[in-house]
């Protein structure tokens, strides 16, 4: 096999390109002695003549022509192969693969992506629904390379169904009531559960590992006194999101919902507020690439919700606490 070396088929090139041993050698900063061999070597390693001497300098053979096309090739993609690769390594370039929670959609991973591309354009990212247990397995079989989901309690999460995983939370949302257009209290922005007792509610299904919603609504009809008459599952919050506008249910959503509620949902604020949702980005529990790095700042510098309405926003949020992380040197992400 050819052991010629990088620096030696730079030479040949620029012979021919320079038709002259002299120019050459000016161009490489050399002197004539060392490119003649260098190229005589080349010439021995490939086994054909590559130059015609002459008295006016050089010209290629036709194998000459040939090699010097595929070195100039062969450099172009050198070049490109070395930016690259600092790109790369800057995080500007590269693919991540999210594994997230249908109701990210609605508002977080949106907002996510968009400061991310802002400062990454050239990083691809694909995304794939999950169930929110799916979410940590799938980060944790390297099927993705990051994961986005809702819970109520990162901690037990990070020690459960994350546990060897890394986790942060990005942000939290308050659940808000979903009611039918034309539900009775469709006008009213503030609703109080014991006016909605005798209502049809919808709830997204339990998760045991990643408890969410249902517990909420558990904990917050406890503390009230009271619990609906009628409660029926579904898979997701999406679904549940469809039954108030087509079946007349009652659900409490994360108050990202309003980006998708249609005509037909009325928005209002519970009279006491049923708990926060906390959406919690998952990683392997290994130094994160540099475009895992950016994302992983974007996620932990997602805004909160705004809530309906200025009388009811909540405190600011820890945004510069977050920040704080991403300043030099680089931050090691623990949950």
């Amino acid at each position: 096999m050819p052991r010629m070396e990088l620096r030696h088929l730079r030479y040949l090139a620029t012979v021919v390109d320079e038709r002259s041993v002299s120019r050459a050698a000016d161009r490489l900063g050399m002197t004539q002695p060392p490119l003649s061999s260098a190229i005589q070597q080349v010439e021995k390693e490939v086994g054909t003549p590559l130059l015609v001497r002459h008295a006016r300098g050089v010209e290629p053979t036709e194998a000459g022509r040939y090699l010097a096309g595929e070195i100039r090739q062969i450099l172009r993609h050198l070049d490109d192969a070395v930016a690259r690769t600092a790109e790369v390594g800057e995080g500007r370039v590269g693919r991540i693969s999210i594994a997230a929670e249908p109701i990210a959609s609605w508002g977080w991973l949106p907002a996510v992506a968009r400061a991310f591309t802002a400062g990454s354009p050239d990083v691809a990212l694909d995304v794939a629904a999950y169930p929110p247990e799916g979410v940590t397995d799938s980060v944790r079989a390297e099927r993705v390379t990051v994961g986005m989901l809702y819970t109520i309690e990162s901690a037990v999460l990070a020690k459960t169904a994350a546990a060897g995983l890394q986790t942060a939370v990005s942000r939290r949302e308050p659940l808000v009531l979903a009611l039918p257009a034309d539900h009775r209290l469709a006008s009213s922005p503030v609703v109080d559960l014991h006016d909605l007792a005798e209502d049809r509610w919808v709830i997204p299904r339990p998760t045991p590992a990643v408890p969410g919603i249902a517990e909420l609504l558990t904990r917050a009809w406890s503390e009230a006194g009271t619990a609906p008459g009628a409660a029926g599952t579904t898979a997701t919050p999406a679904e549940a999101l469809a039954l108030v506008t087509g079946a007349g249910c009652v659900a409490a959503l994360p108050a990202s919902v309003r980006s998708v509620a249609t005509s037909g949902v009325r928005l209002a604020m519970p009279h006491r507020p049923l708990g926060d949702l906390e959406a919690v980005v998952v990683w392997r529990d290994e130094t994160p690439t540099a475009a895992l790095r950016e994302y992983l700042s974007s996620a932990l510098r997602a805004p909160e919700p705004d809530q309906l309405g200025s009388h009811l926003a909540r405190p600011a949020s820890n945004e510069a606490e977050l920040a704080a992380q991403f300043e030099d040197p680089p931050p090691t992400f623990r949950g």
